[in-house]
C-alpha cells in the first residue's frame, strides 16, 4: 500500500473525519464536533420543538396536552437519531470483510475480487429570501460489486473548501480501493 499524504489527514480533520490506516485495517469514522453547523442546526431544531410543545402543555384541554407531548417527543426522537447518525457513521475494512455503519444501519460484507468504491460529489445550495444562504459540497461513497451499488459513507464541507473536499474524497477512494485490492 502506498504512503498517504499528511495533507489528507489534515483535510479529514477539517471535515470531522478520523482516518486510521495500518497494514491490516482501514478505519474511517465521523468525529462529533460542537462547532459543526449541522450540530447547531439540530440543537436549534430541538429548541424549536420545545417551543412548539410548550404551549400545548400549558393548556387545560387533555387532548391538546397529549397531541403536544406526542409531537414534541416525535421531534425530539428524530433529533436524537440525527445526532447519533452524525456521530456513528463509519467504515472499516479488515482482513476479509468491509464493515460500515450508514444511516443507523450496521452492515458487514465479505470482500470480493470485483468490489470497488466509487466517489460521487454533489453541490447543495440552500437559499432563503433575503439571505446569502449556504453552499455545501457533499461527497458520497458507494461500494460497487458487479451490478449492485451500496452507499457506505458520506461527508460534507462548505463549498468554499470544495477543492480540499475533492482532494480528500479522492484520497479516501484511493486508500479504500488500495486496501480492497491488497486483501483480495
Amino acid at each position: 500500500m502506498q504512503t498517504i499524504n499528511n495533507e489528507i489527514f489534515d483535510i479529514a480533520a477539517q471535515a470531522s473525519l478520523k482516518i486510521t490506516v495500518d497494514n491490516n485495517n482501514v478505519d474511517i469514522k465521523h468525529k462529533f464536533r460542537l462547532g459543526d453547523k449541522s450540530f447547531w442546526g439540530v440543537l436549534f431544531f430541538l429548541f424549536g420543538c420545545f417551543l412548539i410543545a410548550a404551549p400545548f402543555i400549558k393548556t387545560s384541554n387533555t387532548t391538546s396536552k397529549v397531541i403536544g407531548v406526542t409531537i414534541g417527543l416525535l421531534f425530539l426522537t428524530l433529533s436524537i437519531l440525527s445526532l447519533i447518525r452524525q456521530a456513528a457513521d463509519s467504515l472499516k475494512i479488515t482482513g476479509t470483510e468491509i464493515k460500515f455503519r450508514y444511516n443507523l444501519r450496521r452492515t458487514t460484507i465479505p470482500l470480493g475480487r470485483h468490489m470497488t468504491v466509487e466517489m460521487k460529489t454533489e453541490i447543495m445550495k440552500i437559499r432563503r429570501f433575503g439571505t446569502l444562504g449556504s453552499d455545501f459540497i457533499i461527497i458520497s461513497y458507494y461500494l460497487q460489486d458487479l451490478n449492485s451499488e451500496i452507499p457506505i459513507l458520506k461527508f460534507q464541507m462548505d463549498n468554499f473548501y470544495a477543492d480540499k473536499a475533492r482532494k480528500l474524497g479522492n484520497g479516501i477512494t484511493q486508500i479504500v480501493n488500495d486496501k480492497i485490492r491488497q486483501i483480495t
